[in-house]
């Protein structure tokens, strides 16, 4: 399951942006770090790599949401030297 840390920059008009924020959070799998000035740090876990472009997607067509940036994107896998089960 891919995990994206991605850094979102919020419009300045403030209802634009809350209303972006509220409809991020409803997003089952996201987690919303707090609001510092435009700027809203976001993790999502997704399904897989597909989904994850889908999100990215979704959140760059919202009004109030003026530019993504991907900070961080980790794979849950298993580790090759880990024991098998």
């Amino acid at each position: 399951m891919p995990v994206n840390g991605l850094l979102l920059t919020l419009s300045p008009d403030p209802g634009l942006a809350d209303d972006a924020r509220i409809r991020i959070a409803a997003h089952c799998g996201t987690e919303l770090a707090p609001v510092r000035d435009r700027w809203l740090p976001i993790a999502v876990e997704t399904p897989d790599v597909k989904s994850a472009h889908e999100f990215h997607e979704w959140l760059e067509s919202l009004p109030g949401i003026e530019h993504v940036d991907v900070i961080y994107v980790g794979f849950d896998e298993p580790s090759p030297t880990a024991p098998a089960p």
